[in-house]
């Protein structure tokens, strides 16, 4: 009995560090990415937000002509991975907590359509080469956001998190440093 009770909770430990381990939140964490002709970095920083019962961490994003966005983002005891609009207050899933190859989802406003492409690519930037990456598509279902892309490739590696993304022409933004606590 001993021995299932703890194989139990050694899979609940895995399961819920799956997501956490592509979506790594801890203050002091930050990522330096580059675009074709701007840079912004991401860092995690003290405090949370507190919405409908769940607990989310903040991200502050800064953009090289001076912009500022604050991302809030939480992981579950499933280990999925879900960021908060600010503007609507609703919840969409980031990274599912069980990584399917096909797996799709639909983002709560349903404008975009997710879906896992591959558990194993590599992307390839001007300074490093990023193995084994979980590939999410994300594409417009509605056409509502007509400044942005219909389609582009999200790209992740387990215990660094985001590291670029893509469309078919190549590289729109991709990580240059990173410094993780």
């Amino acid at each position: 009995m001993c021995r299932i009770i703890a194989l139990l909770l050694l899979s609940g430990m895995s399961w819920a560090a799956t997501a956490q381990n592509y979506s790594p939140k801890t203050v002091g964490n930050k990522w330096t990415f580059r675009m074709q002709e701007h840079s912004f970095v991401d860092e995690v920083i003290k405090g949370t937000l507190k919405h409908k019962g769940k607990e989310y961490s903040r991200t502050v994003r800064k953009y090289s002509w001076g912009s500022t966005d604050t991302i809030f983002s939480r992981v579950d005891h499933k280990g999925t991975s879900y960021y908060l609009d600010v503007k609507s207050r609703q919840e969409t899933m980031d990274i599912p907590g069980e990584l399917k190859v096909g797996l799709a989802w639909i983002s709560s406003d349903g404008a975009w359509k997710y879906m896992i492409k591959s558990l194993s690519e590599t992307l390839s930037t001007p300074g490093n080469k990023f193995e084994n990456c979980l590939v999410i598509k994300a594409e417009q279902v509605t056409g509502r956001d007509k400044e942005k892309l219909q389609t582009y490739y999200i790209y992740y590696v387990k215990d660094i998190g985001y590291v670029g993304s893509k469309v078919e022409q190549g590289l729109m933004a991709y990580l240059e440093k990173w410094e993780l606590k």
